[in-house]
């Protein structure tokens, strides 16, 4: 006869086993996909924030993957080094990468000999949208945007921001066709960098991303004049858009908007179980609480959702290309 005691341990070893399985997305459990770590390719430097939102991806998913995920910078020209080498990835799911649009999208069309067209990758999932602002020293004399513009009809008005071709000059040159004015852009490597010279009152103004700005605007350095945004900044719930400053809506093509794509021919089933866990993600507690806590701007979209708006996006560029060109001369 078997000993009681043994009884109850098998018994209690088989139950953690089933709860064991069961915490794993049961698409997993059917595949068998992944076995492995994967690779999530950032085409940028550690510390910026495309790669601060693939390592908060990568430190919450693992419990709705069934593996961990490994974070691979690959920096350089642009993004184009990180871009291209997802595009020539194995397909066989292992290896994913953290797109920005607009950026991507107008990579490819300076750089078209990169063969980083969108054709070339599968969406998987969006996961933020981060639009640019256009921000002020807080001891600046321009208290509204009316200010600023009153400004730059009597004298040259030099405005910071990531460049030159960047989606922040873009955002700019479009806002600038579109309120009848003309700003002189400053180009600088960084939202950072930008910020930087603004505070320092080395220029009248600048344009970055809304999360950069965030924590010298609640600080009390800066003050943002206009979101370029339909909708207010969830951070910033005090800055106006740009429609509630100017009384003309500006569209805001310079958003970055971040997301996951895989490199084209992953199977189809691979896909599903990724699409899946990032579904997951999505409605995660912590990852949320963590995203709230550090003022990630999330934004969700599935696979079709990331997938159309980059479409959509791809086309709004034909025209807004020729303005950063114009804008640029």
């Amino acid at each position: 006869m078997i000993p009681v005691q043994t009884l109850k341990a098998a018994v209690l070893f088989l139950a953690g086993l089933a709860i064991a399985v069961w915490a794993v997305p049961q698409d997993t459990v059917a595949t068998g996909y992944p076995k492995k770590p994967l690779t999530l390719v950032v085409a940028y430097s550690p510390g910026g924030a495309v790669d601060n939102i693939a390592r908060t991806v990568a430190k919450y998913i693992e419990p709705h993957l069934g593996q961990r995920i490994v974070v691979q910078n690959k920096p350089g020209a642009g993004g184009e080094i990180g871009y291209r080498s997802l595009a020539v990835a194995r397909n066989d799911g292992y290896t994913l990468g953290m797109i920005t649009s607009p950026p991507i999208l107008m990579l490819d069309r300076l750089r078209p000999e990169a063969g980083i067209e969108m054709g070339r990758f599968d969406a998987i999932a969006g996961l933020q949208r981060d639009p640019v602002v256009l921000a002020v020293n807080s001891g600046s004399p321009y208290d509204t945007l009316a200010d600023l513009l009153a400004a730059s009809r009597e004298r040259p008005i030099n405005i910071a921001g990531d460049g030159p071709n960047s989606n922040n000059q873009l955002q700019l040159v479009v806002a600038e066709e579109l309120l009848g004015v003309d700003f002189n852009f400053v180009p600088y490597s960084g939202s950072g960098p930008s910020i930087t010279s603004l505070l320092g009152n080395q220029v009248d103004a600048a344009v970055p991303s809304a999360s950069s700005a965030t924590t010298y605007v609640l600080r009390g350095d800066l003050r943002v004049l206009a979101v370029f945004s339909p909708d207010r900044y969830r951070y910033l719930p005090d800055a106006p858009t740009i429609l509630e400053a100017a009384g003309i809506d500006v569209p805001d093509v310079g958003a970055a908007v971040r997301g996951v794509v895989l490199p084209e021919g992953v199977p189809a089933e691979r896909k599903a179980v990724l699409a899946d866990a990032f579904g997951r993600l999505s409605t995660d507690a912590d990852f949320l609480g963590n995203a709230a806590a550090t003022r990630l701007p999330l934004y969700f979209q599935d696979a079709d959702g990331l997938a159309r708006y980059l479409d959509e996006t791809s086309e709004l560029l034909e025209t807004y290309m020729q303005h950063l060109d114009e804008g640029g001369e």
